[in-house]
């Protein structure tokens, strides 16, 4: 008896030493394979299948398996096998697994939640002596940090190791990274003994060996299929190796290279595809030979046959010699069967052509199309692409809760409530559609329209919340527009007054934001919050800021600006998946998510070196010497893993390869495996370029394409008399001499460019700042200049430049011009002032012209007029450009002659219209002759100003002008007369507001085209 029982023994050791280990190979549908041996094996008793324990590499892998049991079950119901996910243990799944064995596990201390973590590592880093940066800057080194931890605990290393790494080996920089990364783990382990957690990795690494060594000892009685797992994690792995030789166990390995020759073998390195599969392989102790092709898989014969081109495609470079004899040993045209690669000019012709596929593919009904990409930019066009159908497309990584309209009312309302005024921002908060803070709708837009429209487009400057109230409140006619913005004040109090607190806490800070947010998206009818936390952004939102605020005490005291950024740091890693609402039949996958889908065409996109495969760039912590040092493996390897996920994804039966030639207008270099199929066809006679089907590029064109297109002719309105300008400015006239068509625009239409919410620090806005600095310090002192004039000039200057410029860059920028202006000009008006007496700056003049018996209105504000002895001097201020006193006396100029034609006839009364009021601002001139005109240019630059005087021939430039001008007049009363636009190329505006609205490069170029000719 005994020795029967030794017999049995032995023979049990014997089957346990043994790997059970097969191999769906690159090509076949992995998870259809998997069901369709799985049903296969359980024909007899299909109650059976319950038994079966499947292990998979994710929780997505697990939905996709179940998937597919139901399509080939046609969807009615089936008994399914027990599905594991094996990269994602918990305890759940182990107590199902080690039912009635050891429950050691359960000693393991709790896993450290993600925020928690990434909080406590940024506090961390704040406390490094010398660390200067803010929250968010600790916030993104703690996120890197995490990542290299995690890396260092799946592979069994420990951070107090780190001292066998000698940095006298290195370099000074990397020396001092060395000692950062000893602060963190000489304290980090101490930290997480204090909360009583670890790593997610490292407990993880706890659970999967615990798996282990449970079924080593005692083997379950139930069949157990670890499926679709490379083995990365070694730990992972090592369950591995347990279960391929389990009694009823067995290892199913994604796309083992079954025809590369045992010499090619020998030479894979990281970055090859078949890297993590030969490591888990000689980490279990086993050999290719161990491994066998699945038995009894029901699956086409095209997939298959373009396994053994990948192969040779990535051969190592040591036996890559032998792809000039490839094409005698195989067949290429079936090999290349149901292949197409597509190079595109740009990614936006790339998403548009995936897009077109993936249209194309749901005219055959069931058909499942998948782009597999790890470029989130392509993958959001192809999305915008696919909706000018109307189609949602099922996007694996969901969307970033901060592109959200909920994720934009929280950082706007964080940016308005803890920043300093930004109209933009409020602006852009206030038309959020989730943003009413009580009102109805309908006088909400109003008076959201009449606030953008009447005050922050205006031409007042405002630098601040209450300086755009008291703006607000001067005129009785905002009381509408008054109230509005007090209502949406008192809403974002709590965060103003919260935030604006000296040594303010985070968790203060957040709780009166969530306080803002809510007051913000209430409605008449509902509370704010029964409006936000709903649907699937409004529960990821929800416990977003639920977990934020249960971490906030390790968060130190923030100011205003901190809190914002440090909120958007963290909540730019919270992603959001719609739960319904996409099509079923197409999909946008990771690459780990694509690794067990099944689809009909599988589109790979963003070939391109640096997207797919990744730039290994280099670690932040380490340099390559210093992670063999510690035992960590190569950057290569992220390489090796998407190139095993292109295999996969190459050797599908339908399959499109898609890259760009240029991503955001910088040229890109094709993927490494691109240039290996290239020149492996090219020793066969092919070439890649034949995979592309041109009439996809013709229907990309044809998509936005119109068919009558007609180029836009030069402008040449003829409006009727009766709507021509009765009158001008005198700012005008030079204009409509040069562009008639701006004149229409600007009379006929009354078209007008809005001011922008924020003036661009340009010549603009220094023009302006020049005539209120001048303006200010010659209304202050109209007679005598004080001794310290310079002084004077300055303290003015540095109150305007305060006033209208919003960024201390910009007030850096001008404030040395305005020194130089400040000496020139008031030795140049000490001089002048011997002459000449100040009279009047910005005054507003108005006459009637009298041209054939009728009348024409001209009015204009004179920069600057001046008593001399003999008359009046007309000064024109300007910051730049080609003012000259030839230009002036041909009538080039016509706007201080005709000023001084208003000044004759005494129209410089100080009166002028605002609105429909004619109101007294200055006062009156006596009219009088132009003894003198000027141009004051003042540049601020090595020249730092510069007096261009015109004193003769006065009184004949003036009358070129007035007799120009009621020619002018008379010419565009007539109505066959037209207002083209630029009727001479050699004379244009310098600034043309109207460029865009009149395309004048478009019929440019043409009327250009159409005046070459033949010598």
């Amino acid at each position: 008896m005994g020795i029967i029982n030794s017999m049995k023994l032995q023979e049990k050791a014997i089957k346990m030493a043994q790997h059970e280990i097969y191999n769906i190979r690159a090509g076949l549908p992995f998870s259809k394979s998997l069901a369709q041996y799985l049903l296969h094996i359980t024909t007899d008793a299909p109650e059976s299948l319950t038994r079966y324990r499947i292990l998979l590499p994710t929780r997505r892998a697990c939905r996709i398996l179940r998937e597919t049991f139901l399509s080939l079950n046609e969807g009615k119901p089936i008994l399914l096998p027990q599905l594991s996910p094996l990269g994602d243990v918990d305890e759940d799944d182990l107590s199902l697994m080690m039912f009635g064995g050891r429950h050691g596990f359960l000693d393991i201390p709790e896993a450290i939640p993600p925020m928690k973590r990434q909080l406590l590592l940024a506090k961390l880093i704040r406390n490094v002596p010398d660390f200067v940066q803010g929250h968010d800057h600790a916030l993104a080194l703690s996120n890197a940090l995490c990542r290299f931890i995690d890396q260092v605990v799946v592979e069994g290393l420990a951070l107090s190791d780190l001292y066998k790494i000698v940095p006298d080996e290195f370099a000074a920089h990397w020396q001092i990274t060395l000692d950062f990364l000893k602060i963190i783990s000489e304290h980090w382990p101490t930290i997480l003994a204090e909360h009583g957690q670890i790593d997610v990795a490292q407990r993880r690494n706890h659970l999967l060996h615990a798996l282990a060594d449970h079924w080593q000892e005692s083997p379950p009685d139930y069949p157990v299929i670890a499926a679709g797992s490379t083995g990365s994690i070694p730990a992972a792995g090592r369950v591995l190796g347990v279960i391929s030789k389990m009694p009823q166990g067995c290892v199913i390995l994604p796309g083992l290279d079954e025809d590369m020759s045992d010499e090619g073998w020998s030479y894979i390195t990281e970055s090859h595809p078949q890297y993590s599969l030969k490591t888990m392989l000689t980490r279990i102790d086993a050999t290719r030979e161990d491994v066998r092709p699945l038995p009894l898989v029901m699956v086409g014969e095209g997939a298959k046959n373009r396994a053994p081109l990948a192969s040779e495609m990535m051969l190592p470079a040591q036996v890559s010699a032998q792809w000039k004899n490839f094409n005698t040993r195989a067949d290429i045209d079936a090999m290349l069967q149901g292949l197409r690669y597509y190079s595109c000019r740009t990614q936006q012709e790339e998403a548009a052509l995936i897009a077109l596929l993936m249209r194309e593919t749901l005219e055959m009904p069931r058909n499942i199309t998948a782009l597999v990409t790890p470029d989130r930019g392509l993958a959001r066009r192809v999305s915008a692409q696919c909706r000018r159908w109307g189609i949602e497309v099922d996007d694996s990584a969901g969307r970033n809760l901060a592109d959200t309209r909920l994720g934009k009312l929280i950082h706007l309302s964080a940016k308005i409530g803890c920043g300093a005024y930004d109209p933009v921002s409020l602006l852009a908060l206030l038309k959020i559609s989730l943003c009413r803070f009580g009102l109805d709708d309908a006088h909400y837009q109003k008076m959201v329209a009449v606030l953008e429209t009447k005050i922050l487009r205006s031409d007042t400057i405002i630098s601040s919340h209450d300086i755009l109230l008291r703006h607000v409140a001067q005129d009785e006619k905002n009381n509408e527009v008054l109230a509005f913005l007090e209502a949406f004040y008192a809403a974002v109090l709590p965060l103003r007054h919260t935030a604006w607190k000296d040594g303010a806490s985070f968790d203060g800070v957040l709780k009166a934001h969530i306080r803002v947010i809510e007051n913000l998206a209430a409605t008449p009818d509902q509370s704010g919050a029964d409006i936000l936390w709903r649907g699937d952004t409004g529960e990821a939102a929800a416990l977003f800021l639920s977990d934020l605020m249960q971490h906030s005490a390790l968060i130190d005291d923030v100011d205003a600006g901190e809190y914002e950024t440090a909120l958007m740091a963290l909540m730019g890693a919270v992603s959001i998946r719609s739960a319904y609402g996409v099509h079923p039949r197409l999909l946008i996958l990771g690459q780990l998510e694509a690794r067990l889908s099944d689809a009909d065409l599988v589109v790979l996109g963003g070939l391109n070196e640096g997207t797919w495969p990744p730039d290994a760039g280099h670690d932040p912590w380490m340099s390559r010497p210093m992670r063999n040092a510690f035992g960590l493996p190569g950057t290569d390897q992220a390489i090796g893993i998407a190139a095993h996920d292109f295999v996969q994804g190459f050797c599908a039966r339908h399959v499109v390869m898609t890259r760009a030639e240029k991503v955001e207008g910088s040229p890109t270099v094709p993927a490494r495996w691109l240039d290996r199929l290239d020149t492996l066809l090219q020793a066969g006679g092919r070439s890649l370029d034949e995979l592309s089907d041109q009439k996809y590029y013709g229907w990309i064109d044809a998509l936005d394409d119109h068919p009558e297109f007609m180029p836009y002719s030069r402008p040449s309105p003829c409006p009727p008399v009766s709507v021509r300008p009765k009158g001008a400015s005198v700012t005008k006239i030079e204009q409509w001499i040069k562009d008639p068509y701006s004149i229409y625009m600007h009379y006929v239409l009354r078209l007008r460019k809005i001011n922008p919410l924020v003036q661009d620090n340009d010549f603009a806005l220094r023009g302006n700042m020049l005539h209120e600095i001048l303006e200010r310090f010659t209304s202050q002192y109209p007679l005598d200049l004080p001794d310290n004039a310079e002084d004077e000039f300055i303290n003015i200057a540095r109150n305007v430049l305060n006033e209208m410029l919003d960024t201390p860059d910009a007030l850096r920028y001008w404030w040395p011009k305005c020194m130089k202006i400040a000496g020139w000009f008031v030795a140049h008006e000490r001089n002048w002032r011997m002459d000449a007496k100040f009279f009047e700056s910005e005054i507003k003049g108005n006459i009637d012209l009298d041209v054939d018996g009728l009348p024409f209105n001209l009015h204009g504000i004179a920069d600057r007029i001046d008593r001399m002895h003999g008359g009046y001097a007309i000064i024109d201020y300007k910051i730049g450009g080609p003012f000259n006193k030839g230009a002036l006396q041909k009538g080039a100029l016509p706007q201080m002659p005709l000023e001084a034609v208003m000044l004759a006839q005494g129209g410089f009364n100080g009166r002028g219209f605002k609105g429909q009021e004619l109101q007294q601002d200055k006062k009156h001139i006596p009219a009088g002759d132009t003894q003198y005109m000027g141009y004051w240019k003042m540049t601020g630059g090595a020249k730092a100003g510069e007096a261009i005087n015109i004193a003769d021939k006065l009184d004949e430039t003036i009358e070129i002008v007035l007799e120009g001008l009621k020619e002018l007049v008379r010419v565009f009363r007539c109505a066959q007369t037209p207002y083209l636009c630029q009727p001479d190329a050699q004379n244009t505006l310098r600034y043309n507001n109207y460029e865009l609205v009149s395309r004048l490069k478009e019929w440019a170029v043409l009327d250009d085209m159409a005046d070459e000719g033949d010598f």
